[in-house]
């Protein structure tokens, strides 16, 4: 039996776990998923895995949102891409992240896919 190689792990951000076809997508892709309810546990996953990793959040979270966790990984010296995952997004939001340092924003139907191009390039860990 062969094992499947993961192309990464995508660490999903958010108040909930993600929707089961959320988490069915982005394994689909090759991709292994881990859920953090805060932003400190999202520190904790990112710290253990040892791939290529990236970072799913959404706007409000438990122990702060999605400034607040770009701001704790510029503190760390682990640079992965953060996605910001949204159904509502507006010229205002788009230049807020950009300028705060969000890689892309992406609705939940894209997810998997456009997560799959930014771990293609990015470097190995």
């Amino acid at each position: 039996m062969q094992t499947l190689k993961r192309a990464g792990t995508v660490i999903f951000v958010s108040t909930r776990s993600p929707e089961a076809t959320v988490a069915q997508d982005i394994e689909a892709h090759g991709l292994e998923m881990q859920w953090a309810p805060s932003i400190r546990a999202a520190v904790d996953l990112l710290n253990s895995t040892r791939e290529k990793t990236v970072i799913v959040t959404q706007l409000a979270l438990v122990d702060g949102n999605w400034r607040d966790l770009v701001e704790r990984m510029r503190g760390i010296d682990i640079s992965v891409p953060i996605v910001l995952a949204t159904s509502s997004s507006t010229a205002e939001l788009w230049w807020d992240a950009l300028e705060c340092g969000i890689d892309d924003i992406l609705p939940g139907y894209l997810i998997a896919s456009g997560l799959c191009q930014l771990l293609e390039t990015q470097g190995a860990s």
